[in-house]
């Protein structure tokens, strides 16, 4: 079975053995928020953002 990396799709094996056997994932890429104070990095804006899942 293979995996999904970056969108691209590679035929390749998960190792569990380096994990115990166990689903490791991977440390989220995502580490900044919208707010609603103006003064933030990234202030809330209508139409700015968009949420893809």
């Amino acid at each position: 079975m293979g995996l999904l990396v970056d969108g691209q799709w590679q035929d390749k094996w998960y190792d569990t053995k380096s994990t115990g056997g166990k689903f490791k994932r991977q440390e989220s890429a995502f580490r900044n928020w919208i707010s609603a104070d103006a003064d933030a990095e990234f202030p809330a804006e209508k139409g700015r953002y968009h949420l893809y899942v």
